[in-house]
């Protein structure tokens, strides 16, 4: 005896998806192309499977003729969803190094003046080149007004 792991749910009790409804209508019209359905059976078959809720009522819907719902190999009694592709769309690449710096260069305009000035432009070009895509908005402006401040400090502690 194989000991083979089988699952524990019957598989007719599984929800219909709309694929499988989709599906199951397909084949009623190639039945249908094939002479096996009259017209009358074809919409009444059809009006079945659109309103029905789960997979051993779409296989109600087929009896009589050829339908072979898929099922993954390994659980013979489970029906098999098809896979649809998925797309996402790649996330945009952010930027995030101009701000930043001229936070930090801002920030350490306390120990030197100097870096403020630096601090000052990096801010200025933050802002204005590719606005859209930056992530660090708030860095450049806390950057330029850090180092626009630090510039008027040293200067008026310095040249006036």
């Amino acid at each position: 005896m194989e000991n083979q792991m089988e699952p524990q749910w019957a598989a007719g009790y599984f929800l219909a998806s709309d694929a499988d409804r989709e599906r199951a209508i397909e084949a009623l019209k190639q039945n249908f192309q094939a002479g096996r359905l009259t017209v009358d059976e074809l919409s009444d078959r059809i009006g079945y499977a659109l309103n029905a809720r789960t997979c051993s009522e779409l296989d109600t819907v087929m009896t009589g003729l050829p339908w072979r719902p898929m099922t993954p190999a390994g659980y013979p009694g489970m029906p098999m969803y098809a896979k649809t592709p998925v797309y996402y769309a790649p996330a945009a690449q952010r930027s995030k190094g101009m701000g930043i710096t001229s936070f930090v260069l801002g920030v350490f305009g306390f120990f030197c003046g100097l870096t403020a000035v630096p601090a000052v432009i990096l801010g200025l070009v933050a802002l204005t080149v590719d606005a859209d895509r930056r992530d660090d908005r708030g860095f450049a402006v806390a950057g330029l007004a850090v180092g626009i401040m630090w510039m008027t400090i040293f200067g008026w502690v310095f040249f006036r």
